[in-house]
């Protein structure tokens, strides 16, 4: 691991701006590769972040993560199409490319000492194609995914009023992370506020997704996130036609490495 340490007092990497936190260098190289290939090769990438309770982590399993979101997702995304396309002029038939980057998180909250708040944080890179697809169905629809996934924090969802609500407490976004307008590491000016525009804000889409590649927060996890697999992405598709090495579509945490290096040996 110390091979592969960032150091938080390092401020820039690979030529980007990076938060102040150490870092690994795996997680950082693989949130570059996937919001690069997205700034390059989608027409209109957007970045959304997301922030939620892991309610039960006996249940909740971080294998097959980036596959079962994206099944719920799809899903919901037809559904809403069925709908709209009886009524619209144009009709939609492409579904929004996505990319996923995800990281397991635990700290004590001031508001329940002693009692480790789990939870996830998730990088939702979304093609709206020309904005095809509006920023609110988009919300709406991954938050539908997270809440149905076994495990997670789940919220309910008022198709009537396009709300959702946990308990007494409403929203109107769900578990959408705002970018912060009073961060003192920002890199240009803020377009919007709900997600990063790949194309005009790689640069800060960079830093602001550093974060989920710091390692602190993984102390408290439990033991089944503690081997490894306490972050993960998703892999372009373009990244097979480059190599003849094949990758699984959802790699873990430092496993990239691994996999070429056991392929390489012929074990």
């Amino acid at each position: 691991m110390r091979g592969n340490l960032v150091r938080k007092s390092r401020e820039t990497y690979a030529g980007y701006r990076i938060l102040n936190r150490d870092f690994d260098r795996r997680n950082l190289d693989a949130v570059i590769s996937v919001l690069g290939w997205a700034s390059r090769f989608m027409s209109t990438p957007k970045m959304l972040h997301f922030v939620l309770e892991i309610a039960d982590c006996d249940l909740f399993e971080t294998d097959g993560f980036s596959q079962r979101f994206k099944e719920k997702f799809y899903s919901y995304i037809r559904q809403w199409n069925r709908v709209r396309n009886k009524t619209a002029s144009l009709k939609r038939k492409k579904l929004p490319e996505i990319q996923l980057i995800f990281s397991l998180e635990s700290k004590y909250l001031l508001s329940a000492p002693g009692v480790p708040y789990n939870h996830l944080h998730l990088m939702v890179v979304v093609d709206t194609n020309h904005n095809d697809y509006g920023y609110k169905e988009l919300i709406i629809a991954i938050n539908r995914a997270l809440s149905s996934i076994l495990g997670l924090e789940s919220l309910s969802f008022d198709e009537t009023r396009t709300i959702f609500w946990n308990g007494p407490v409403v929203s109107e976004y769900g578990f959408l992370k705002f970018r912060n307008e009073k961060s003192s590491i920002k890199i240009g000016t803020f377009k919007k506020l709900y997600w990063h525009d790949l194309k005009t804000e790689l640069a800060d889409a960079v830093c602001r997704a550093s974060y989920l590649c710091k390692l602190d927060q993984k102390e408290l996890l439990p033991e089944k996130f503690q081997r490894g697999n306490s972050f993960g992405h998703t892999r372009p598709k373009i990244a097979r036609t480059k190599s003849s090495v094949k990758l699984p579509n959802e790699v873990i945490i430092g496993a990239q490495l691994d996999i070429l290096k056991h392929q390489s040996s012929g074990t």
